[in-house]
């Protein structure tokens, strides 16, 4: 599709968000709150970042890195704040990135704009009062994508090479992935991207097969624990089970909360995301938390 076509879906996206995130009627005035700093000094909106904590979370607290969805094409870091209040509230110190979307921009240079958040991050860990100690990491849909292609650079120095992404010096014990669109040339509703995912500057390059087909990236890293999170009324659930299969063949620790379909509500694609009140959406960050606290020994 036309980059015009995207753009026109990113406004029918964005409008459903908009109106969702409207009906969220919340006191916040309990959450410290820092936003909009530039990971990347240059006036794009798609390279700030926000902090989220209660007052009394001190510097020892877990940190949660947060990248928010959006099919790559639509959406900044504030679609995903509520969620990531509920993260806040649990006791994590909050990082929520942007980056700049597609057809503005392409897969290769989304990368480029997490790695370079991660690498501010890194850099500035004292400054932001985070601990490097216990750093982890969600992602959902287009989000959990650029989670995985992160971790996977980071991870192997071969795939560094391959990308020409140098490492973000950063160690992320585990990771949140939930409803991951793990295709990038998709069949389905989705599939307004796929043209637009790769332009001429990736065309022949080492790292243009990794983007047009991700699964790719498990042969070639190591990744840390994986918790997953989708569910039988998830449109792109079959991103999830694909990416489970990878994890199981590769031996990377992970597990897997897959929910039956709802009674009481529907529990479509992200809906722990989109709608973090619901009691199931709170089981999935309690099982995620417990998962977390497993993979660190101590716990987080």
């Amino acid at each position: 599709m036309s980059k015009l076509g995207v753009l026109l879906w990113r406004k029918i996206f964005e409008s459903g968000d908009v109106r969702r995130i409207a009906g969220f009627k919340q006191d916040n005035s309990d959450l410290v709150m820092q936003k909009d700093i530039p990971y990347l000094d240059d006036g794009d909106r798609g390279h700030l970042l926000d902090l989220y904590r209660l007052p009394e979370t001190d510097e020892s607290a877990p940190v949660m890195i947060n990248i928010h969805g959006g099919g790559l094409f639509a959406s900044y870091k504030e679609v995903n704040a509520h969620y990531n209040y509920a993260w806040a509230r649990m006791g994590y110190r909050v990082v929520s990135i942007s980056y700049r979307r597609i057809p503005e921009t392409t897969l290769w240079h989304q990368i480029d704009d997490v790695m370079n958040a991660l690498r501010y991050i890194a850099g500035y860990v004292q400054q932001l009062g985070l601990n490097p100690d216990r750093l982890y990491l969600t992602g959902d849909s287009a989000g959990a994508l650029l989670s995985l292609f992160a971790l996977s650079i980071e991870n192997s120095r071969q795939l560094q090479e391959t990308f020409g992404i140098q490492p973000a010096g950063i160690h992320i014990r585990a990771c949140g992935l939930i409803s991951i669109m793990l295709d990038t040339q998709r069949k389905d509703l989705l599939r307004t991207i796929s043209d637009q995912v790769t332009d001429s500057s990736d065309r022949g390059k080492p790292w243009e097969p990794y983007l047009l087909d991700p699964v790719l990236l498990m042969g070639d890293t190591s990744l840390p624990p994986v918790f997953q999170v989708t569910s039988e009324e998830d449109v792109i659930r079959s991103d999830s089970l694909k990416l489970e299969k990878a994890l199981k063949e590769h031996g990377t620790e992970h597990e897997m909360l897959d929910f039956p379909r709802g009674n009481a509500r529907k529990l479509g694609h992200v809906f722990s995301v989109s709608y973090p009140m619901y009691p199931e959406s709170r089981a999935v960050l309690e099982k995620m938390d417990t998962f977390f606290r497993s993979c660190s020994g101590s716990g987080v």
